[in-house]
């Protein structure tokens, strides 16, 4: 007994010591071995044995040794020990942090792809970064690559370059049994938080540039008259530059697609009977997966990419379950109202609301493979209705929670089948399928049929106001036909009304379309997102619309002015808010550029969007183009999509202050 308790306590104090020691990384890819290439960590390995697997291979051990040591054998609960453990030491702070997979094996994020890699297929930086005057050696980088991404990636051997800087020491790195200097030190790193960073610089340069002072246009002021017009007529055909800003998220195609589809199915649908989604609410879901994205450099957890709150969630479901049941006249309405009432009860706890799911889906699901028909359960009256007489319920099932992720509770764990959700995102499949249920639904086609028509009216609207502006204008010229500086002067304010209309216009449809998409796609391959305005844009646009009507309805209530503010250009720099920016899904089209896999793009300022049409007119020469062809016509009708957005988004941001 005692032997067995002995060993059992050396193993829990080994576990102890690895989760509060911070292992200095490569062990790999260069180990002491005389073999020319490195094994990856077997999974299978233990705890100590991954402890001895380091002692003996990592080019680094004194360093290992020394946190060792230094670490306390027991916890204490005196002050003393919370006053010693509180402080880091400096070797501490430059060592990068080390996870578990599902296995409890070691692993550790890659800087680039995010990745959780073996501990053998990860090199540390060696390079010191200069922190403090006072602190002239600086601070050892935490930056970690996997040797894939160093060979695809960067064209680097890592294996090669860090054998053969064995036992060599260089100014301004670390001592250590190799040297490297990773990507990002040097300049050159291609991940996408880097690239945001430096298309955000970029463009804080290139906005100083084009506001300093005394800029002269020297071709034209140098060249004469004859000159110029040779000129113009031999210019060669130039394709605008793109300015390519990556936005801040790691997320793929399919999952930002399903993302927008929610958020346009939501706000489309907001006012169905059942529905119960507040405004702000309606406004988190424009945050598809940027901006709570991690962005800190330190940060090097591989994390879910996030979306909203619980809660959000949590009254997507119930609105979506309570206009099916709103609609329902079987016996599956009563099973519906009792999950309605169980998701209510489960607060914020998304195991428990997908525990009601998976039962509410088992009950009104399809029937079985054996002909009988699964009844509509708990609705106390007994009866075998036909699938056919009621709705039927078909959603997926969650996705996986996240390897790192901390149980709270797992009392619900039993009855959903221990499933545990411990994020939001987790739940879009669900919602999709429910969705797609939904659109099926009465109240949907109902919904769809009535917005056309409230559509054609707001269109008329639209319609009356340019036609009485128009008129005004004729009116306005017959008047001063003597003054022709004064008729040039105003002709520019005219237009600019009939603009405003046109813009307003087409931010009120949106309200109003039957589905969304996307604009379209180039000849490489890229798709062209763009969300329609947010619930204040719309209703703003609707009283702008109907305030300038001869004989305007008196309001109800007196609008709230700050609903509906300039746009700040900081805030428009930081591409959280989806609707607020053009989102382009496709490779840089640099050629230049290391990006070989597609990313998202993000394009803010109106001029640069107009900049990303004339680009696309340039590079397909739509401006020669007969459009006969359909490609032709497809691409023309993309750069028309393109440009009516930069001036909607232009109208937009000028708030209420225009």
């Amino acid at each position: 007994m005692s032997t067995t308790t002995s060993s059992s306590s050396t193993s829990a104090s080994a576990v102890r010591r690895l989760k509060q020691v911070y292992v200095e990384i490569p062990p790999s890819p260069l180990h002491t071995s005389r073999r020319s290439s490195v094994p990856s960590l077997p999974s299978h390995l233990s705890f100590n044995n991954v402890i001895n697997h380091h002692k003996e291979n990592t080019p680094l051990q004194a360093h290992v040794n020394e946190h060792a040591a230094g670490l306390p054998q027991k916890r204490k609960n005196d002050s003393s020990h919370w006053q010693a453990t509180a402080k880091k030491s400096r070797k501490e702070d430059t060592m990068p942090q080390v996870h578990q997979d599902k296995d409890g094996d070691p692993v550790i994020c890659c800087h680039h792809c995010r990745n959780k890699r073996s501990p053998s297929e990860i090199v540390q930086c060696t390079f010191l970064k200069p922190i403090s005057s006072k602190n002239a050696d600086g601070r050892r980088c935490t930056t970690v690559y996997c040797r894939k991404c160093l060979k695809n990636k960067y064209n680097e051997d890592s294996v090669q370059k860090v054998a053969a800087s064995r036992g060599r020491k260089e100014t301004g790195h670390i001592e250590a049994a190799y040297i490297f200097k990773c990507p990002k030190c040097c300049g050159h790193c291609g991940c996408w938080k880097c690239k945001h960073k430096d298309a955000l610089k970029a463009n804080e340069v290139s906005s100083q540039a084009n506001h300093l002072p005394g800029r002269v246009n020297a071709t034209s002021k140098d060249h004469g008259t004859t000159a110029a017009a040779k000129a113009k007529v031999h210019k060669p055909k130039t394709v605008p530059k793109v300015t390519w800003s990556p936005i801040p998220t790691r997320l793929k195609l399919e999952d930002a697609e399903d993302r927008i589809f929610i958020r346009e199915f939501i706000l489309r649908f907001s006012g169905v009977q059942g529905m119960t989604m507040t405004l702000t609410q309606q406004e988190e879901l424009e945050s598809i997966g940027s901006s709570h994205d991690p962005l800190d450099d330190d940060d090097e957890e591989s994390t879910p990419v996030n979306w909203v709150s619980e809660a959000c969630v949590k009254n997507i479901i119930l609105s979506l379950i309570g206009v099916l049941a709103a609609e329902e006249d079987s016996s599956a309405t009563l099973v519906m109202e009792n999950a309605i009432r169980d998701i209510r009860d489960a607060g914020a706890n998304l195991t428990k609301i997908w525990a009601v799911l998976s039962s509410l889906r088992e009950s009104l699901g399809r029937p079985d493979d054996s002909g009988r028909g699964r009844t509509a359960k708990g609705n106390g009256r007994g009866d075998d209705e036909s699938s056919e007489d009621r709705i039927i319920l078909e959603y997926p099932d969650p996705l996986a929670a996240p390897v790192n992720h901390n149980i709270r509770s797992t009392r619900s764990l039993a009855t959903s089948g221990g499933f545990l959700v411990v994020t939001s995102s987790q739940m879009v499949p669900v919602i999709v399928g429910l969705i797609k249920t939904m659109m099926e639904s009465h109240a949907i086609r109902v919904a769809i049929d009535e917005g056309i028509k409230e559509g054609r009216e707001k269109n008329r609207e639209s319609r009356e106001l340019v036609r009485l502006e128009n008129e005004s204008w004729k009116s306005f010229e017959e008047k001063h036909k003597s003054d022709p500086s004064k008729i040039a002067t105003e002709r520019g304010i005219h237009k600019a009304k009939v603009q405003d209309i046109e813009n307003a216009s087409k931010v009120v449809s949106s309200a109003f379309l039957s589905r969304s998409g996307p604009f379209g796609s180039d000849q490489d391959g890229r798709i062209y997102w763009a969300l329609t305005p947010g619930v204040h844009d719309r209703k703003y646009a609707s009283d702008y619309i109907v305030s300038r009507l001869p004989n305007p309805p008196k309001p109800k209530k007196a609008r709230n002015r700050k609903q509906r503010q300039r746009r700040e250009e900081a805030d428009a720099q930081e591409l959280g808010e989806w609707s607020w920016f053009l989102a382009v899904w496709g490779k840089n089209p640099n050629e230049n550029s290391d990006d070989d896999e597609p990313q998202w793009w993000g394009f803010w300022d109106p001029k640069e969007i107009r900049n990303l049409a004339n680009w696309l007119t340039s590079k397909n020469d739509l401006q020669n183009g007969d459009g006969g062809g359909g490609s032709t016509r497809e691409m023309k009708a993309l750069v028309k999509e393109i440009t009516d957005y930069a001036n909607v988004l232009e109208w937009r941001m000028l708030g209420e202050d225009y």
